[in-house]
């Protein structure tokens, strides 16, 4: 009798303490796995926030290049000329004057006066570059030039050219005939002008 009385409480001992380790065991992984699935969830919320965050900058600033062009369009409209029906317009090169301009565009190089009030510009001399506003011309002045070119230099006379080019200043008036829409007057020729002159050559076989 003892004997299954001591058989008895041994088999409850073993079946609590059983029940207690395996409650134990039970319980650690579930709370490891909690701790890890929250701490999974903590920098996934965390790098979604920092998404979130970061796109909206990046939108701002992708938005601000955008712009850029558009103000650089409307800042160089605005420094456009606004012309009229009569009006045209002329981009002026290098060593250019206003008296050039005034040949090119009217076949008379006396009305640079007349282009340079109306854009503000006091003497012949203006810059490369410059755009600037005339009155359209009534017919469109065409030179089509006989001959070779020379380019005037300070100091030079049709008389002086004439001697350099044929060897005698008499035929100054060949020139000057050559030359007509350049040359108002026979006794007044500009530095930066270009003339031509038919070469003697060609004067013979004539």
């Amino acid at each position: 009798m003892k004997l299954i009385q001591i058989l008895l409480l041994s088999s409850l001992l073993a079946i609590v303490s059983c029940s207690k380790g395996s409650k134990k065991s039970s319980q650690d992984p579930a709370m490891g796995d909690s701790m890890e699935s929250e701490a999974d969830f903590i920098v996934d919320a965390e790098d979604e926030q920092l998404i979130i965050e970061d796109e909206p900058l990046m939108a701002e600033s992708m938005g601000s290049e955008s712009v850029e062009p558009i103000l650089l369009d409307e800042s160089m409209a605005s420094a456009e000329i606004l012309l009229s029906e009569e009006e045209a317009s002329y981009t002026v090169m290098r060593g250019e004057t206003l008296m050039m301009v005034a040949f090119k565009v009217y076949g008379d190089y006396r009305k640079w006066k007349d282009i340079g009030n109306m854009n503000g510009v006091a003497g012949s001399s203006v810059a490369e570059g410059t755009v600037l506003r005339y009155k359209r011309p009534t017919q469109e002045f065409i030179w089509n030039p006989e001959g070779l070119p020379y380019l005037i230099k300070r100091g030079d006379s049709l008389v002086s050219i004439s001697s350099d080019k044929y060897g005698t200043t008499n035929k100054w008036k060949l020139i000057y005939n050559n030359n007509r829409p350049l040359i108002k007057d026979p006794n007044l020729i500009f530095a930066g002008f270009t003339l031509y002159y038919i070469p003697e050559r060609d004067i013979a076989s004539e």
